[in-house]
């Protein structure tokens, strides 16, 4: 896995973003954009009346924090478009304004009437446009060792406030690259031989079920999408660049993934993705182009969700993921060796 790419991360991703402030000018724009694309939605009946509409599952949708969702939604409901009712989150109103029953239904791109993911909004909050250096810094620090994360320091770095560093880590918390202690200090690492093994064992119990339970779900297109794709990686895979590459690994750990029911099951695959720093970092400090067994792997897993052989297609994702151990403790030795680079200040060793 290489350096994310805000333009092509699916804060899909998996769990919500953090419920914190972001800067005027961002939310004002962020809320705008999303009000308006519901409010279409609503309007040409493509989001059934009565649908219960949750700020977290929106803002995933959008790849945005809860904030300018909240907006959206009091924007909506000023404007008739949306009920509140006694129970969380809001309701679609009938085309005449009436009050609906409440309908509980998964919120899916289809439910809110889109006929793909609505892209992920390209108006950075500050937050956002700190995420990738902050990641990259952490991801290579656990690697060598044990740090605490001073958000004071790292707000003076990236001149924003410790709101934008706090909002940042806690996205950095929901994949499991950060924890925080018992006295509310922001820890990560050591990226150990003992942990990589941990986190691929839950996954290796995991990832396969979901993908068993979301198959069904997938839309074929999709799937073809994912597979030119990666064609075109296998190909020509010089020409794959850290953008590419996070987008082909999105297709099979998360894309193929997130039509599960089970939200508490994705939660807990997202929190044990921190062995692919390892990845992210060996990527990064030699340059490196996507691993061509690794790509046939994906592709194996992808033909047979194409094909509708839904169990042999979990069982391929297994031996991906056993295979993935393995190249990932490789690399973990390689980084060892390594001597350690220059960490910026807000990254204090520990051990």
């Amino acid at each position: 896995m290489t350096k994310r790419s805000r333009a092509t991360q699916p804060e899909h991703a998996l769990t919500p973003a953090a419920d914190l402030p972001e800067t005027n000018a961002d939310s004002r724009l962020r809320y705008r954009l999303i009000h308006d694309q519901l409010k279409s939605a609503i309007a040409l009946g493509k989001i059934a009346p009565g649908l219960v509409l949750l700020e977290g599952p929106v803002a995933r949708m959008f790849g945005t924090s809860r904030v300018p969702v909240r907006k959206a939604f009091e924007m909506l409901h000023a404007g008739g478009l949306l009920h509140t009712f006694d129970g969380r989150g809001y309701l679609v109103a009938h085309s005449d304004g009436s009050v609906p029953e409440p309908l509980r239904a998964p919120l899916s791109e289809a439910a809110l009437g889109f006929d793909e993911p609505p892209a992920p909004l390209d108006i950075p909050s500050t937050s956002e446009r700190i995420y990738d250096a902050l990641e990259a810094a952490i991801s290579l620090g656990v690697v060598f060792g044990h740090f605490r994360i001073d958000e004071t320091l790292a707000a003076q770095h990236f001149g924003v406030s410790r709101g934008a560093i706090r909002e940042a880590l806690t996205r950095l918390r929901d994949v499991g690259l950060v924890e925080k202690s018992a006295y509310s200090h922001w820890l990560c690492g050591p990226l150990t031989a003992r942990a990589v093994a941990q986190d691929y064992e839950l996954r290796l119990l995991l990832e396969p079920a979901a993908l068993l339970a979301s198959a069904p779900s997938l839309p074929r297109e999709r799937i073809e999408a994912a597979l030119a794709r990666l064609a075109d990686a296998i190909a020509d895979p010089d020409s794959v660049d850290a953008a590419a590459l996070y987008r082909l690994e999105t297709d099979l750990h998360v894309d193929c993934l997130r039509h599960a029911p089970n939200r508490k099951l994705l939660a807990t695959i997202t929190g044990a993705h921190m062995p692919l720093t390892v990845n992210h970092a060996f990527y990064d400090a030699f340059n490196l182009h996507p691993d061509n067994g690794m790509l046939i792997e994906h592709r194996s897993v992808l033909e047979a969700l194409r094909d509708g052989e839904f169990q042999r297609a979990s069982q391929a994702l297994a031996v991906h993921l056993e295979r993935g151990q393995k190249r990932t403790l490789q690399r973990l030795k390689v980084l060892a060796v390594l001597p350690e680079p220059a960490l910026p200040p807000y990254m204090q060793r520990l051990a």
